[in-house]
């Protein structure tokens, strides 16, 4: 059996609480990046990413978070919570690509803004877009 292996990271974005922020990612693992070019950007706004960090079993987006008082696992939707932290106008872009050998080869980013609005895009669209070109497509994997 094969297990899943993926490297995630989002862009940079402004937070409306910068303690906040932190405690946030730090209560589900993230590793909080800074640009090492700059202190801030071209608009004198300093801004943050996250990754999943080292900890991550597989190294993707984590989905769900233990509860030290029961024990019990609950679901959690990174995007959906960054949301909340988000400062007004921007817009944080979460992606994950991974692989289970050579069984497949995945991808997905997901764009959220401070108002808990998403766009998702995912690496298997290409066979939507691939039917344009001919009939006979096979899938990239196993």
């Amino acid at each position: 059996m094969a297990n899943y292996y993926a490297t995630a990271r989002s862009n940079y974005f402004a937070v409306k609480d910068e303690n906040a922020f932190r405690e946030w990612a730090a209560q589900l693992g993230l590793t909080v990046l800074e640009p090492d070019h700059c202190d801030k950007t071209a608009d004198g706004i300093r801004r943050f990413g996250i990754s999943p960090g080292d900890c991550a079993d597989s190294g993707g987006w984590p989905t769900s978070l233990a509860d030290d008082e029961t024990g019990d696992c609950d679901e959690i939707d990174v995007a959906e919570q960054l949301s909340a932290h988000l400062a007004d106008d921007e817009v944080a872009v979460l992606i994950e690509v991974g692989n289970e050998s050579l069984r497949y080869v995945t991808g997905v980013a997901v764009a959220v803004n401070n108002k808990g609005r998403t766009a998702h895009v995912n690496l298997d669209s290409i066979y939507t877009a691939a039917r344009r070109l001919g009939r006979n497509i096979t899938q990239a994997e196993y």
